[in-house]
C-alpha cells in the first residue's frame, strides 16, 4: 500500500480538479443559476413582467407580453417584434420580454453570458433594482446597449430620493466589440463600499462612495422598443430583434471561514508558507473539509493550527491527518493513516474535499472536488508531505 501513496494522492488531485464545474467561484456561492437547458422560462426563478406593476416608461413602444420567449439548445431568447399588443391598459405595435428574478439579495457577484440584437430603436439591458418598497432610488445598470451602437457599453449606478427629483447617477461607457455579432460575459460585483463591472472578465468600470445600494435588489433582464434614448425603429430595423442569453448567475460571498495555518505549514528545517493558508477563495472547498499539510510525523511535517476538520487517524510516530480527507460522500482516507512507524494508506486530497459529494451547481453529487485551482501553498504541502513519507521509509 505505501508504495501506491503518490501515484493515488494524484490521481485523486488531478480527478478533484476535473470535476470543478465551469460556475464554481472560488470564494462564492451561488444564490441564483439558470443555464436555460429546459423548453420554456423557469417560473419558480423568474416573474415575466416588472415586480412593481405595469406601466408605460422612458417613452418606450412595446408591449411586455408572456409569449415573447424561447427556450432552446441552453439559450433564452427574448424576441422582440413588430405586432399588436396589449400592456398597461394601452395597445401597442411591438411586443417584447421583461424578465425578473424571483429572488433578491444584498450584495454579490452577477453575471450573464449575452449577444444583443442590432438595429434601430433596439435597447437591451441586464440590471438590478431594489425590491419592492425599497426608499429612494436603488438602480445598478450592468449593461445598456443601443441597437444603433452595438459596440458601446453604458454602465450606470443611480441614487437618491427618487426618479423625478433628487436622482443622481454615476456612469460610463465603454466602446469594444460588437456585441450583436457574438456572446460576451457581463459581469457585476456588488460590495457594501464599491462597484465593479467587468466584460468578458476585464474590469471596465468602478465606483466607490456615495450611490452604492444598501438594500436588497432583484435581476432583470428585458428588450425594450424605442424610448426617448435610443429613439423608435425605422425602416433600416429588422424584426424579430433577438436577445440572447446562454446563462444567468448569481452569487453571495462565503465568509473567511475556511482553513487558517497559523505560521503556516513548515517542515524540520523547512519549508514555511508564511501567513498560512485561508479559505476565502483559496484552500477550502466550497463547504468543504480541508485536509492540508495536516501531516506530523517524527521529523516530518507540521502544521501549526494545521488543517482541522472530523474523523482523522493517528499512527504512532507516523502521520497524523488532522481531518483526514473524509466528508459525506467525498474522499475518504480510509484506514486514515495508521500502524507504528509507517504510513499506510494515505490519501490526500490537496485543498480539501467536499462534503456531502460533488456541490455541483445543479444538484449533483458524484465524488470529490476542489473549487479552484490549488495555490502555491496547496502544492508546498503536497510535496512537503511526499518528503516526509518517503523519509519515514528509509527509517
Amino acid at each position: 500500500m505505501r508504495f501506491l501513496l503518490i501515484p493515488v494522492s494524484c490521481l485523486l488531485l488531478t480527478h478533484s480538479l476535473a470535476h470543478a464545474e465551469a460556475w464554481d467561484r472560488p470564494g462564492w456561492q451561488l444564490t441564483l443559476q439558470d443555464e436555460f437547458d429546459g423548453t420554456q422560462v423557469d417560473v419558480a426563478k423568474w416573474v415575466r413582467r416588472y415586480k412593481w406593476g405595469e406601466a408605460q416608461i422612458n417613452g418606450e413602444l412595446q408591449a411586455y407580453v408572456d409569449d415573447a420567449f424561447q427556450v432552446q439548445n441552453g439559450i433564452l431568447t427574448i424576441v422582440g417584434d413588430r405586432r399588436t399588443a396589449t400592456y398597461a391598459g394601452q395597445t401597442f405595435q411591438y411586443a417584447s420580454g421583461v424578465l425578473c428574478s424571483v429572488a433578491e439579495q444584498m450584495y454579490g457577484y452577477f453575471e450573464a453570458r449575452l449577444k444583443v440584437p442590432a438595429g434601430q430603436g433596439m435597447w437591451p439591458a441586464f440590471w438590478l433594482l431594489g425590491k419592492n418598497g425599497s426608499t429612494g432610488v436603488n438602480e445598478i445598470d450592468i449593461h445598456e446597449i443601443l441597437g444603433h451602437q452595438p459596440s458601446t457599453v453604458y454602465m450606470t449606478v443611480h441614487w437618491g430620493t427618487d426618479y423625478s427629483s433628487g436622482h443622481q447617477s454615476d456612469g460610463t461607457s465603454w466602446v469594444g466589440p460588437d456585441f450583436s455579432a457574438d456572446f460576451h460575459t457581463f459581469g457585476l460585483e456588488w460590495n457594501p463600499d464599491s462597484i465593479i463591472w467587468t466584460i468578458d472578465g476585464v474590469e471596465r468600470k468602478r465606483h466607490t462612495g456615495a450611490g452604492v445600494p444598501q438594500v436588497a435588489m432583484y435581476l432583470i433582464l428585458n428588450l425594450a422598443i424605442g424610448g426617448t434614448w435610443p429613439g423608435a425603429p425605422d425602416g433600416t430595423t429588422l424584426f424579430p430583434g433577438l436577445y440572447q442569453i446562454d446563462y444567468v448567475r448569481a452569487y453571495t460571498r462565503l465568509p473567511d471561514a475556511g482553513v487558517t495555518s497559523t505560521g503556516g505549514v513548515s517542515g524540520a528545517g523547512g519549508a514555511t508558507t508564511t501567513g498560512g493558508v485561508t479559505g476565502n477563495g483559496g484552500v477550502a472547498a466550497t463547504g468543504g473539509v480541508t485536509a492540508i499539510a495536516g501531516v506530523t510525523g517524527n521529523g516530518g511535517v507540521a502544521a501549526t493550527g494545521g488543517a482541522s476538520g472530523t474523523g482523522g487517524r493517528t499512527g504512532s510516530g507516523g502521520a497524523m491527518a488532522t481531518g483526514g480527507v473524509g466528508a459525506t460522500g467525498g474522499v475518504a482516507a480510509t484506514g486514515g493513516v495508521t500502524g507504528t512507524g509507517g504510513a499506510t494508506g494515505v490519501t490526500v486530497a490537496v485543498g480539501g474535499a467536499t462534503g456531502t459529494g460533488e456541490t455541483s451547481r445543479r444538484g449533483g453529487g458524484c465524488g470529490c472536488r476542489v473549487a479552484g485551482t490549488p495555490s502555491a501553498a496547496e502544492l508546498m504541502a503536497f510535496a512537503i508531505l511526499m518528503l516526509a513519507w518517503r523519509s519515514r521509509r528509509r527509517q
